[in-house]
């Protein structure tokens, strides 16, 4: 049986991003052509690799075979292409994922000695909340998340525990004269949502006569615009500690409720198995692993 490599690796990307969209863009090609390459697979080999009977995008018992072969096989090529551009001064590009607060406030910062330290190492950001998918599509190279991600293709890295605080100006504490977590019924929360799930670290840390509540919930879909509206005494932010660290210290916020063990959340830098003993990687890692959050 002679099977067309081109229309193999189409596959292999298209099973890899679960999108016709998807594969279509990152092979540079219209999506009718994605479509055909896989029919014609199909025909050479006997048999469908897509379930065409499901409306999400789903393999076969032959395609998620298929697939994971070809996981092996493409990696054993890129592994051989690595070695054979071992030489230090091959340029390496790599693209990192990190949410937008941690990505902007401490990752980009903190990259400029080994970005001048590793000159043919060439870095680019992105910055989002979605980050699984683009790196399980090899849209990114590397990400940093507090969410956990579980998945046989990932190895996870510790990089360290997410502090939160709970976070207002003096005026506002004063203004509403908030003493005690039962105050906050009176003060207007800033969330990422109306439903609290942003708070869950804090709610789910107090004890049941702690008397939390609220009236009052604004909405506000960015860390940065949580400070930002905490600043401008618009209500009381809870955000991770990191980010206002600077605020703290010269008095323009104050930490509310400090004696509360506030829940954290594990950061881990993830990464596909397949590259966590490159050497690039590894000495990407070992830097951020170095950076100080300040």
């Amino acid at each position: 049986m002679q099977i067309d490599l081109n229309k193999l690796k189409t596959f292999y990307i298209l099973a890899g991003t679960k999108s016709y969209t998807g594969c279509a863009d990152k092979l540079c090609l219209t999506q009718s052509a994605v479509s055909h390459a896989i029919k014609k697979l199909e025909t050479d080999l006997g048999f469908d690799l897509v379930d065409r009977q499901n409306r999400q995008f789903r393999l076969t018992r032959q395609g998620e075979y298929l697939y994971h072969r070809c996981t092996g096989i493409f990696n054993r090529i890129e592994d051989t292409l690595d070695g054979l551009a071992a030489d230090k001064d091959h340029p390496v590009f790599l693209t990192m994922g990190a949410p937008v607060e941690f990505g902007s406030s401490v990752l980009i910062k903190g990259m400029e000695p080994f970005i001048r330290e590793n000159p043919h190492i060439h870095l680019d950001f992105i910055l989002n909340a979605i980050l699984l998918d683009p790196l399980l599509a090899d849209d990114v190279d590397l990400i940093i998340d507090c969410v956990p991600h579980v998945h046989e293709d990932l190895v996870a890295v510790p990089l360290l525990r997410e502090e939160y605080a709970v976070i207002a100006t003096r005026e506002y504490i004063d203004e509403n004269n908030i003493r005690s977590i039962e105050d906050l019924n009176r003060c207007t929360l800033l969330s990422f949502d109306k439903e609290l799930g942003w708070w869950k670290n804090f709610i789910n840390a107090l004890t049941e006569d702690a008397g939390f509540g609220f009236k009052k919930i604004m909405q506000i879909s960015n860390v940065r615009g949580i400070i930002n509206a905490a600043l401008a005494s618009l209500g009381v932010g809870f955000v991770p500690r990191y980010t206002i660290l600077k605020e703290l210290e010269g008095s323009m916020l104050v930490e509310l409720f400090p004696g509360t063990e506030v829940l954290n959340d594990q950061i881990n830098i993830y990464l596909k198995r397949r590259n966590f003993e490159k050497q690039a990687f590894k000495d990407l890692i070992t830097h951020i692993k170095s950076i100080q959050l300040h």
